[in-house]
């Protein structure tokens, strides 16, 4: 029985692993949107259209 209360705890540390990896992943792609937003919105309309040209 010892090796089934092992294996449970593996269980739920590598399921509480995934879990922490899949909240940092959002955290960051909402961080990455939240500057994409800012800079975005501080830019001035022309230098934005000037560079939408370029690209």
């Amino acid at each position: 029985m010892p090796g089934l209360a092992l294996a449970s705890l593996n269980l739920i540390v590598a399921l509480s692993l995934v879990a922490l990896s899949l909240v940092l992943g959002i955290v960051i792609s909402l961080a990455a949107w939240a500057d994409a937003l800012a800079v975005r919105g501080t830019t001035p309309a022309s230098s934005y259209a000037e560079r939408r040209k370029l690209a």
